[in-house]
């Protein structure tokens, strides 16, 4: 009897992974993009080198953009095989339930983990963004698990896989970075007290993971001095906030229970509510500097928080919660295709291709030219404001406000796309007639098309 429920179990497993693994891969057939996505599939046209000097202007570490280069390189530059490597990202981190969680914490915690991972909110909207989050999530969660074998194993391949992961979440992201740095740091104390042989190992990690990063530090350390003058955050975003409770609540109902307090729960929690209280601390006390879904690196290991917080009730009450897991990510499922699959930029550029034409001038004031320049990318295309890191898109012109009215061409349409939440700037108001023309949603933004006429 315990062996046919064994056998059921791992069936189960498979299962699941494969049918919440289908989910995102679902989610890939569309062409709706925001401009961090325009961004990255601007940039992964340059090559290697100019790659990374363009990175070295952001806050991005190289690694996800050159590796999907290099998988587009392979398949085709496209938005589905971006999304597809983004949804490979996800998968990973699912497989990771099925394989080393399944082998070293049972059937049951495989289980829940991938039910948790594929119903946090927005985890299968992330999991196709052309962004390096769903990698993120992938190499920290396989960090927080390799810590923790090796300190409960004592196996030195641990270590060196607990290394590794960290140096992949590390040149991911940079929030990925610091939930790394967190997990280091826990583990490091941890055997400094517990354990002084295993902390000797442990300094292995430390140094690969320094020496990894090493190539990383100063353009790191660029990037950190120039956001903290001109990062684009202007305070405290109020989803932080809320996932931050959101995270306390969580974290309370798991450690009500006596028997959940060990230590893999509690690593777990201060990795879950670390990066969430540093990112909220430097936002209120230094600087802007931390939105909700820069947590979403560690989801990962929330649902491993979860996961082991469940994992010993009693069998009724755990059926219900893997059911009402299982309705949640049907219900993300949902949800996120009715919002990836969203028509309105489709049904605008049908309605624009009757009136626009290849030598009409774009003209923009905000975020808007990310994502125009992609659709329209044999069109001018005119800025009138300038980072260093514009320098992704190659087809995008920017110039000084008060010399827009020379720049454009007067014999050709000029149209002014902007975000309907940004005011209609001075310049264009002096210098054109302008008319309204149509609006269109790409992601969560909303735009505006007006027709510009030189008074």
């Amino acid at each position: 009897m315990m062996h046919k429920l064994k056998v059921r179990a791992n069936h189960t497993v498979y299962i699941i992974f494969a049918v919440l693994s289908l989910f995102s891969l679902t989610l890939i057939f569309n062409d709706n993009i925001w401009f961090d996505e325009a961004y990255t599939l601007s940039l992964i046209q340059h090559n290697y080198s100019d790659i990374i000097n363009i990175l070295k202007s952001d806050m991005h570490p190289p690694l996800y953009f050159l590796s999907l280069k290099t998988f587009c390189c392979i398949f085709g530059y496209s938005i589905t095989a971006t999304k597809i490597f983004s949804a490979i990202g996800y998968i990973a981190t699912l497989f990771l339930g099925c394989t080393i969680i399944k082998k070293h914490y049972g059937s049951k915690t495989s289980i829940i983990y991938m039910l948790t991972v594929g119903a946090v909110p927005m985890m299968l909207y992330f999991s196709v963004q052309q962004r390096s989050y769903s990698w993120s999530i992938f190499f920290v969660t396989l960090c927080f698990i390799e810590s923790l074998l090796f300190i409960a194993n004592k196996k030195f391949h641990h270590c060196i896989l607990f290394a590794i992961a960290g140096l992949g979440a590390a040149y991911n992201h940079i929030y990925a970075l610091l939930a790394v740095a967190i997990i280091f740091a826990f583990a490091n104390i941890y055997l400094l007290i517990k354990d002084r042989n295993l902390f000797k190992r442990i300094i292995i990690a430390d140094l690969i993971m320094v020496a990894g990063y090493s190539f990383w530090i100063i353009p790191l350390l660029n990037q950190t001095k120039s956001a903290s003058s001109n990062f684009w955050l202007s305070g405290v975003e109020p989803l932080s906030v809320i996932v931050f409770i959101s995270g306390i609540a969580v974290s309370a109902l798991v450690l009500m229970k006596k028997s959940n307090r060990k230590l893999c729960i509690i690593f777990a929690d201060v990795c879950v509510m670390g990066i969430q209280i540093i990112g909220l601390f430097v936002t209120v006390f230094i600087r802007p500097f931390y939105i909700a879904r820069y947590s979403v690196v560690i989801l990962g290991i929330f649902a491993i928080l979860v996961a082991f917080g469940v994992k010993d009730i009693k069998p009724k009450p755990s059926k219900v919660i893997c059911t009402l897991l299982c309705v949640v990510n049907i219900g993300c499922l949902v949800a996120t295709g009715l919002f990836e699959y969203n028509p309105s930029m489709t049904n605008f550029r049908e309605r624009f291709s009757s009136q626009q034409s290849e030598s009409d001038t774009f003209v923009y004031c905000d975020s808007a030219f990310g994502i125009m320049s992609y659709y329209y990318p044999n069109n001018t295309h005119l800025c009138t404001y300038k980072e260093n890191w514009f320098e992704a898109f190659e087809n995008v012109e920017c110039i000084n406000k008060n010399e827009i009215a020379d720049k454009v061409d007067p014999n050709h349409k000029i149209w002014f796309v902007k975000n309907e939440l940004t005011k209609m700037p001075k310049c264009i108001k002096s210098n054109f007639k302008y008319k309204k023309i149509d609006s269109f949603q790409c992601d969560f933004n909303k735009f505006d098309l007006y027709l510009l006429i030189l008074k």
